[in-house]
């Protein structure tokens, strides 16, 4: 059952509602204070530069912020003004819209901020093609526009003064509260009942989330100055909880096992429910946690939790005393080590509740001394990205002719249509186009199905309110809604916005809002229509023809991952710096390579070429993927049992998976690997260590030695196996689709 106010909190304390909340008081204090001093064609402009400006001050690094929204500020001066010179020429217009519609899409091939300045740029050409000034009015017109983004800018940075870690708080406890969703995911895998493919499926979108929220955590915390210098006490424990939570994800994964295999063993002992109700309320406190850090405050462990842990092992230590046999041993093996994964995350969430006490005693001896600058990318503005991107290979310059050519017959239709706001129809088609198929398709259902939502909720609060004071108290939750709502759930963004726009015309132009409501309807519908022919006229290019060299890069990341995760087995040195580095290249792959299957889901059906082949590559991907964060939590063991009898293994996981790059890239040099884990010696030493506890077990003797140094031993061979396993099978997987090409 939905916690309906958990979900309230985790909203309302993101940094969304931060931003929407912002955005809101940018726009609307200069328009209602030049409302008040009656000059409100003024208070609009400026309230335009300012929400334009706004839309580009994505959460990120403070000097990316800056250099975002004053390069927007540059360019809605220039757009409003060369927007106001060209109206009178209406075939000038046309094509400065469509020089606009290129160059603005063009520039995102520089990442998300560099497309919302395009984006800025696009809306307020766009909102001024319908008015008419002379020379002066235009000049003054791209001052006030400009002005509002200036005004904003100040607001944003004032903020970021005040508060400088806020939305750093925020965005590291909305990533912790997708990390425990993820966890409650993984939970569903000890449940009789389990669907394997929805579940593998459901944790591929998650992976992709908590990757992508923590890309923006490493973002902020690492190209900002202030904390990688560790200058304050607040930034030590913001820099420790970040590499914890990192490390708390990684060590979620290491529970990854033969799941079926399990069931298959130990669904008679009802263990696996019992497993899984804990694990739901570790779950439950990691995203505490999180909440905790977005909403400013501290938070505490469970106290009950301790003794459910506690409770939890007695019980499996009963039913492995009453029930454990020959035909079970393996499995009980198995369930102890998720036990001891269990305990580890019990550690690691009490020291994440510890964190959010900020307590002084706490942060001062950190091992941030490493260079993190390796972990994130550099933002560099070349000219030549530029050039590579112009041919019709490149899905931003597909993307931006798209753009352009649609903007241009939405001008031209806005012309020959006798009623509506010519502007609407450009604004919708902006709004829908995107690179990507999928989300151009959802992005047109979903603005199609909130513009009718909103259009009748707005009718319907203009028809029962007609006090004016509560009509602007609505405008503006509307606006907080709709601005905070824009990268959550986009259709309850359209339908606020929807809302708050019925209003201001109201205002504007009071009377019949029928004929607003009308226009916005028809002219939403048109610039539908418009994106979605423009999608089949210029299509994009299709995730079949680009996922083959993901998977290629995802299987050689992992290649690396796992050749250093290795080296302590086989007695060589690990540099820890190095292995969080190819972690991170592992992670940031895989979540690449599963964000390109989702979107190919959802394309049109014909498009989705060996979309079952593709499917178990990335499944297996995934759990290759978990099998070596796994064996990476087991490196205390390397001390012990570290041999050269795992070289074999390794060196035949590793040559299945390079064969498998290898023939994705099309190599002519794409070998069969000999199965050279037949001569994993081990397996024998694992046998007769089986037969000796078994006998142990007959004479009653259960805590022994032999008892763990089966565990133990067995637990490293069993990774190392089901990592050759799905090694095997990613090479016949990529052998067949290639050969289906």
């Amino acid at each position: 059952m939905i916690d309906y106010i958990r979900e309230y909190k985790k909203y309302s304390s993101s940094y969304y509602v931060s931003e929407g909340t912002r955005t809101t008081a940018g726009v609307m204090i200069p328009v209602l204070t030049a409302s008040w001093l009656g000059h409100l064609q003024a208070g609009i402009a400026l309230g335009l530069g300012a929400m334009c400006v706004a839309l580009t001050d994505n959460t990120g690094p403070i000097h990316h912020r800056i250099n975002g929204m004053v390069a927007a500020i540059l360019l809605i001066f220039l757009a409003s003004l060369l927007t106001g010179f060209s109206i009178a020429y209406p075939w000038l217009l046309a094509v400065f819209i469509g020089v606009m519609g290129f160059a603005c899409s063009f520039i995102g091939v520089y990442g998300t901020r560099a497309n919302s300045v395009g984006g800025a740029g696009l809306l307020v050409m766009i909102l001024s093609i319908d008015e008419r000034y002379d020379s002066f009015q235009v000049l003054r017109n791209a001052l006030l526009v400009s002005g509002g983004g200036i005004f904003y800018l100040a607001i944003s940075m004032a903020l970021y003064r005040l508060r400088p870690y806020k939305l750093l708080q925020q965005a590291l406890g909305d990533a912790l509260i997708s990390t425990a969703s993820y966890l409650r995911t993984r939970a569903d895998f000890y449940n009789s009942t389990v669907d394997y493919e929805q579940t593998y499926k459901t944790l591929l979108d998650q992976q992709v989330q908590v990757h992508n929220k923590q890309n923006l955590v490493r973002e902020m915390m690492f190209k900002t100055r202030d904390i990688v210098r560790e200058s304050t006490h607040t930034s030590r424990i913001l820099m420790m909880i970040f590499l914890d939570s990192v490390d708390l994800f990684e060590r979620i994964m290491t529970s990854q096992q033969d799941y079926r295999h399990l069931h298959e063993m130990l669904d008679k002992s009802a263990l696996l429910p019992a497993f899984r109700e804990f694990i739901l309320k570790i779950a439950t406190e990691a995203e505490e946690t999180g909440l905790a850090l977005q909403e400013g405050r501290r938070s505490r462990l469970n106290p009950a939790l301790e003794g459910e842990l506690k409770a939890l092992e007695n019980r499996f230590l009963e039913v492995r005393a009453s029930s454990m046999d020959d035909s079970n041993i393996e499995g009980f093996i198995s369930l102890r080590h998720i036990l001891d994964s269990l305990k580890d995350l019990y550690r690691r969430i009490e020291a994440l509740h510890r964190y959010t006490s900020f307590d002084k005693k706490i942060g001062t001896d950190t091992s941030s001394r490493e260079d993190y600058s390796r972990f994130v990318s550099p933002s560099e503005f070349n000219l030549k990205l530029l050039a590579n991107n112009l041919s019709i290979n490149s899905n931003i310059f597909r993307h931006s002719v798209r753009v352009s050519l649609s903007l241009v017959a939405g001008y031209f239709l806005s012309k020959i249509l006798p009623f509506g706001h010519g502007y609407w129809i450009l604004l919708t088609i902006i709004v829908i186009l995107k690179p990507a198929y999928s989300l151009t398709k959802q992005r047109n259902i979903e603005r199609l199905t909130g513009t009718f939502t909103g259009a009748v909720v707005g009718a319907l609060i203009l028809w029962v309110i007609r006090d004016d004071r509560a009509l602007v108290g609505l405008m503006i939750i509307g606006m907080v809604i709709a601005y905070s709502m824009l990268r959550v759930k986009y259709m309850v963004a359209v339908v606020a916005m929807t809302v708050y726009v019925l209003i201001a015309f109201h205002f504007l132009k009071p009377g019949d809002f029928t004929e607003v409501l009308r226009d916005r309807l028809i002219d939403t519908f048109a610039g539908s229509m418009i994106a979605f022919i423009a999608t089949f006229a210029i299509p994009p290019r299709w995730e079949h023809e680009q996922i083959q060299e993901l998977l290629q890069n995802a299987i050689e990341a992992q290649a690396k991952y796992f050749s250093f995760i290795s080296k302590p087995f086989i007695a060589e040195p690990l540099n820890n710096l190095d292995y969080k580095l190819h972690r991170k290249e592992a992670f940031v792959q895989l979540a690449n390579l599963s964000d390109a299957f989702q979107r190919m889901l959802n394309e049109p059906r014909r498009q989705q070429k060996k979309s079952q082949v593709i499917h178990q590559m990335v499944v297996a991907c995934h759990m290759i993927i978990s099998h070596t964060a796994t064996l990476s939590s087991y490196r205390r063991l390397a001390e012990e049992y570290a041999s050269d009898k795992f070289k074999p293994i390794i060196k035949a996981s590793l040559g299945h998976l390079e064969n498998a790059a290898r023939l994705l890239e099309g190599s002519k040099d794409a070998n069969a690997i000999l199965n050279d884990e037949e001569n994993f010696v081990i397996r024998e030493e694992l046998k007769q260590l089986l037969q000796q506890r078994l006998r142990e077990l007959a004479a009653g003797s259960l805590e022994t030695a032999t008892r763990r140094k089966l565990s133990e031993l067995k637990t490293l061979a069993d990774q190392f196996e089901y990592i050759n396993k799905i090694s095997i099978e990613l090479e016949k997987l990529s052998s067949r689709l290639v050969s289906s090409n």
